[in-house]
């Protein structure tokens, strides 16, 4: 009896200490498994810095297109002097217009001065629908607007002291405009021009357009 008691309490200690191993082997899982969690968070910090680098893009972008609309206002054409054929003998001027007195006459400002000017070559109904519509678009093709006047050798200034004139604005002749539209007839008398404008009547008769459509009697 006396010696089975130390063989049992040497099995007691064998089992105690089985039981102290578990638990410190369960412990030394538990670390095992909070230290492998951790570069798995690292791992997901580069994601997070991605989103600036985007918002850098994006702004970068935006700076670019508006850099590019500025670059694009900045070319926008100025206008230039107008390349015309000028009679012999005839002077060339740039003025601007301040006022439509009636379809064929303007008044310019020119070095400070004022001065009437009389379109050459085209004859307006004094009234009438024709006479309106003319207005109409030598105010919105002339008024405030800087033009050549050109003047002819062959047609002295009017009895008012009207200055007698080719008004160009840019290439374009306004004369012939009148006269393309059927808005007026070529004038009586003589001048340099005489022959185009004869050949933009001409077309406006064809074409039916302005007093060539309808029945008139005077002009």
């Amino acid at each position: 009896m006396h010696r089975s008691l130390p063989i049992l309490g040497l099995a007691l200690l064998i089992v105690c200490a089985g039981c102290l191993g578990g638990l410190a082997f369960g412990d030394s899982s538990n670390d095992t498994t909070t230290t492998t969690t951790r570069p798995q968070t690292q791992t997901e910090a580069p994601a997070t810095t991605t989103a600036p680098m985007t918002t850098s893009t994006t702004r970068t972008t935006a700076l670019t297109q508006t850099t590019s609309t500025a670059t694009q206002a900045t070319t926008v054409p100025t206008q230039t002097t107008a390349r015309v054929e000028t009679p012999t003998g005839s002077q060339r001027f740039e003025a601007r217009v301040t006022k439509i007195v009636d379809p064929t006459t303007v008044k310019i400002e020119r070095n400070g001065k004022t001065q009437t000017v009389d379109l050459i070559g085209v004859r307006v109904p004094k009234n009438g629908t024709i006479h309106k519509r003319a207005m109409q678009t030598t105010k919105s093709q002339l008024d405030y607007s800087v033009v050549t006047v050109v003047t002819d050798p062959k047609v002295a200034k009017d009895s008012d002291g009207h200055l007698q004139a080719y008004v160009y604005t840019g290439n374009w002749l306004y004369n012939t405009q009148l006269l393309r539209t059927g808005y007026a007839r070529v004038a009586d008398g003589q001048f340099s021009k005489r022959a185009e404008f004869e050949r933009k009547q001409q077309e406006a008769k064809h074409g039916g357009y302005g007093l060539w459509n309808i029945t008139t009697t005077t002009a």
